[in-house]
């Protein structure tokens, strides 16, 4: 959508604070910025009888305090960097029909964790339990994909596949990509573990390791092949081995969330010589999580004393 120069502009009222200010836009209303500090803004399907038919290009650009933004399913186009940079922004709703979309639509927004295209209620809880409104946020921030961002191909065989082969590629990364563009950057100067050459890689793996745990846990149309290539990641980065953050990241961010150390498990990264290390790390888990754990260990490993470990002074 390209700029466009209207002749008159008005505004309209957020019901949660706010103003979004409009202009005519061939047979409807284009939405051209939003001003005030709310954190919840509705974009109506209808304004002085005329169908709201499109969002300008930087129409939201560096709203600092939206979160949620929902769009109408009068909405046929949206313009370049429309929502870039709205640092807080965590959940946007668009109609899935056919759209006109720009450059960048999602740039800049860390913080996005779910883009909802939606139907029917029916179809909305489908894609919620699947976790596709999340990959859909993921394709645009952390794989910058933009031809994901299809409400027509959205959730069908093609589409997961391109998911996962970004995915893929992803993973295959070394971990020390993007920090030479920092350094060359002077932006060695700054302080922080993004900006460390030690630290750099650690944070990477984290955030690849985070995906892969979310996408073994929303198998959605996952192929046998992809599956174990994650599993096998997963493994690379274990408790004992060199770079052991696909543990680290359990024990520090979801240390009582039993689904995680399932995945943990099937994956493979429980074994006889980690054990003992796994469970002194669990010693603040809870009760549910050490027994998970106890379990497997006499499933498993059934020729070692399972009662051993209460030996740790629990």
């Amino acid at each position: 959508m390209s700029k466009t120069i209207f002749m008159e502009e008005k505004v309209i009222e957020n019901p949660y604070g706010g103003q979004l200010v409009y202009a005519p836009y061939k047979k409807g209303v284009a939405i051209r910025r939003y001003r005030g500090i709310a954190q919840r803004v509705i974009v109506p399907p209808e304004i002085e009888g005329k169908a709201v038919t499109a969002i300008e290009r930087k129409a939201f650009l560096s709203c600092k305090t939206v979160q949620f933004l929902s769009l109408p399913n009068t909405i046929e186009e949206i313009g370049d960097w429309a929502f870039a940079h709205m640092e807080q922004l965590c959940s946007v709703r668009v109609p899935r029909l056919p759209l006109s979309c720009g450059k960048e639509l999602f740039m800049g927004c860390k913080r996005l964790r779910e883009i909802v295209l939606w139907k029917s209620q029916d179809e909305w809880s489908e894609y919620v339990s699947q976790g596709l409104y999340e990959m859909l946020a993921m394709a645009v921030t952390v794989f910058h994909d933009y031809c994901l961002f299809d409400p027509l191909d959205f959730g069908n065989d093609a589409w997961v596949k391109r998911w996962d082969e970004k995915l893929m590629a992803l993973v295959e990364l070394d971990d020390l990509d993007g920090f030479e563009e920092l350094w060359t950057c002077g932006e060695e100067d700054y302080e922080g573990k993004d900006y460390d050459i030690k630290s750099y890689p650690v944070e990477k793996r984290k955030m690849k390791l985070r995906i892969v745990y979310f996408r073994l846990m929303h198998p959605y149309k996952i192929s046998n092949d992809t599956r174990e290539t994650l599993r096998t990641y997963l493994c690379r980065h274990t408790k004992g081995t060199d770079t052991p953050e696909a543990w680290e990241l359990i024990t520090t961010e979801h240390q009582n969330d039993l689904e995680y150390y399932q995945v943990f498990a099937d994956s493979g990264c429980i074994t006889e010589d980690n054990f003992d290390g796994l469970l002194e790390d669990m010693r603040e888990c809870g009760a549910e999580i050490k027994a998970y754990l106890l379990r497997y260990k006499e499933k498993h490993f059934a020729a070692k004393d399972v009662f051993a470990a209460f030996d740790l002074g629990w």
